[in-house]
């Protein structure tokens, strides 16, 4: 017998005799009177993931219907759709007017039944909008229902230039339709050359359609420029941005990833509404950004750091992909007070002369005293200079010093171990990708770390793990430690060394390794036994296969045990 635990599921777990009840309409019916609707709408909210669930409460009476539909029709497209879930456009269709069916009908969409009402006006809980998923969703129920030209046989398949043609036709009758009717529009996800949304929006001679747009809570912008169109495609995201500021200042999450080629740069006139797009927000508090101006125009730079400075009373996270500027951006973070969380993906190359032009201002910056005021520092940049990353981290945590509760870190040096353990004596979360000469150099520092709750080690190189190893790794754990996350191939005899030496009561124990056996399992039991503390085992790994017996005797000591995969019971 195979058993799937998914992690996303923990969050829902108090839920679950609630799920099991309302998929089984007739003995529900009590249940749910006994709940008043501020209860269900709170549960429904909790439950805005699980769309099965959702979908059977709409099955339960009328009141549990009106409640559970706006939550399950808030955001259709948020992730791709397949199969049946394409059959959503149907229900869309049911809410167009008359004239709007016929027009359909007339160009090939077959429609079962034009006269027929949809029981809510499905529409106007449309809170976000994802235009790619919109597009390619509508594009396959086009091909599945658009007949070819002059046939009435459905198996006959549209030429692309129909497909293209009735597709577009579709999306200017459905997809204004749906943005007009929605009356409380929060999210936009527009990526990867998503014009279906600006052939709606060229629809429209007046600003009236970017109205909707005015309540707006969270923007995501993301295309990857390569292709020969990329400067038309700039166009259109700065067109877009521009339109968005006039009638929105109240965006509260800002997300613009445009990753362009090296040789290609975005100009000035279609950097600055997009950049002004973040300047003009009254209270932003959450920024993730790729690097696409220009960095040796200063226009470029002095836009996006305007615009930072801007919202340095709001902002609470910033993440920044393939960026360059560190010299730059340090001081202006030192004008972020309510800044929690910085984040770092991806460093984009520097030549020599560059590199040395931000050691210099670093200097600058260290000898200044500045302070930053950071809480976390999460860093997945990689580069061929680890001496630079470590200096531009080092400094990063020396400005926030004390302030500093998590750290996360891929690629960490020994000289980055020495700055943490110098100025990060309370960190409390701490997660590093480690290799046999960083994990020796760190153990010192750990066993020092007293403030430490959660660890979370990731072996970067295989790490040859002995006996005598294993010892020093459970004696250098500090007992504040309740969370331990690692990736280390260890054996059983491993673990349980590894837990008769280890002082600190694990509350939560992650493992990630191939082929575990009942072996592994009855020595995370003993250690459990023994210390009464361990209230959570998550695993991943193929291969694994545990006893019945003993997988039960496991629950009843632990009681969430959750996987990664699928592991097998005999």
């Amino acid at each position: 017998m195979m058993e799937t635990h998914n992690l996303h599921n923990i969050n829902i777990y108090n839920y679950y005799n609630f799920k099991k009840k309302s998929n089984n309409i007739r003995t529900t019916n009590k249940f749910a009177t006994k709940l008043t609707n501020y209860c269900l709408e709170e549960i429904f909210k909790y439950l805005k993931d699980d769309k099965t669930t959702l979908f059977s409460c709409i099955l339960i009476n009328r009141s549990w219907s009106e409640l559970a539909i706006p939550i399950l029709w808030s955001r259709p497209f948020e992730n791709p759709m397949y199969g049946n879930n394409i059959n959503i456009f149907w229900t869309y269709i049911s809410c167009l007017s008359i004239e709007k069916k016929q027009l359909l009908a007339n160009k090939g969409i077959k429609l079962s039944d034009p006269k027929k009402k949809p029981l809510f006006d499905y529409p106007k809980y449309l809170k976000g909008f994802d235009c790619l998923n919109f597009q390619i969703a509508l594009s396959q129920w086009v091909g599945k229902t658009g007949l070819h030209q002059n046939s009435k046989n459905l198996m006959d398949k549209l030429s692309p230039a129909e497909l293209k043609y009735k597709t577009e036709l579709c999306n200017q009758l459905i997809g204004p339709y749906l943005l007009t009717h929605s009356k409380n529009l929060r999210h936009l996800k527009y990526d990867h050359d998503s014009t279906g949304l600006i052939n709606i929006l060229n629809l429209y001679s007046n600003n009236e359609i970017f109205q909707i747009f005015s309540k707006l809570e969270t923007l995501e912008l993301k295309d990857t420029i390569f292709h020969e169109n990329w400067v038309s495609r700039a166009e259109r995201f700065s067109q877009l941005a521009s339109k968005l500021s006039l009638f929105n200042r109240n965006l509260q999450n800002i997300s613009i990833l445009l990753e362009i080629g090296k040789k290609k740069q975005i100009q000035l006139r279609y950097c600055k509404p997009i950049l002004d797009l973040i300047k003009y927000q009254y209270n932003l508090k959450y920024l993730k950004i790729c690097e696409f101006w220009n960095t040796w125009s200063n226009c470029c730079s002095d836009l996006f750091y305007d615009a930072l400075e801007s919202q340095s009373n709001s902002l609470t996270y910033l993440s920044l992909t393939r960026f360059t500027q560190y010299h730059l951006l340090l001081p202006v973070l030192t004008k972020c007070k309510n800044l929690e969380t910085l984040e770092f993906w991806t460093i984009r190359e520097q030549d020599q002369d560059e590199r040395e032009l931000n050691r210099e201002d670093f200097a600058n910056l260290t000898s200044s005293k500045q302070q930053i005021f950071i809480k976390r520092l999460i860093c997945y940049d990689h580069g061929d200079d680890p001496h630079f990353l470590t200096l531009v981290r080092g400094i990063i945590i020396k400005m926030a010093n004390r302030n500093l509760k998590e750290l996360k870190f891929q690629n960490v040096t020994t000289e980055l171990l020495d700055i943490i353990n110098l100025y990060c004596s309370k960190i409390s979360n701490l997660y590093l990708t480690i290799d046999n000469l960083t994990l020796d150099h760190f153990l010192p520092i750990l066993s020092i770390l007293n403030n430490i709750e959660y660890l979370y080690l990731f072996e970067y190189r295989k790490i040859s793990l002995t006996f005598e190893l294993i010892v020093r790794i459970a004696k250098s754990i500090p007992k504040s430690l309740y969370y331990l996350d690692i990736t280390f191939h260890l054996t059983p005899t491993m673990l349980k060394i590894l837990f008769e030496n280890c002082s600190s009561r694990l509350k939560v124990l992650v493992l990630h390794i191939d082929g575990m056996d009942d072996k592994y399992l009855e020595a995370i039991i003993n250690y459990a036994e023994r210390y009464k503390s361990l209230n959570t085992f998550n695993f991943d790994g193929n291969d694994i296969k545990f006893s019945r017996k003993v997988y039960k005797k496991a629950k009843k000591i632990i009681p969430v045990i959750r996987n990664f995969r699928t592991f097998t019971l005999y």
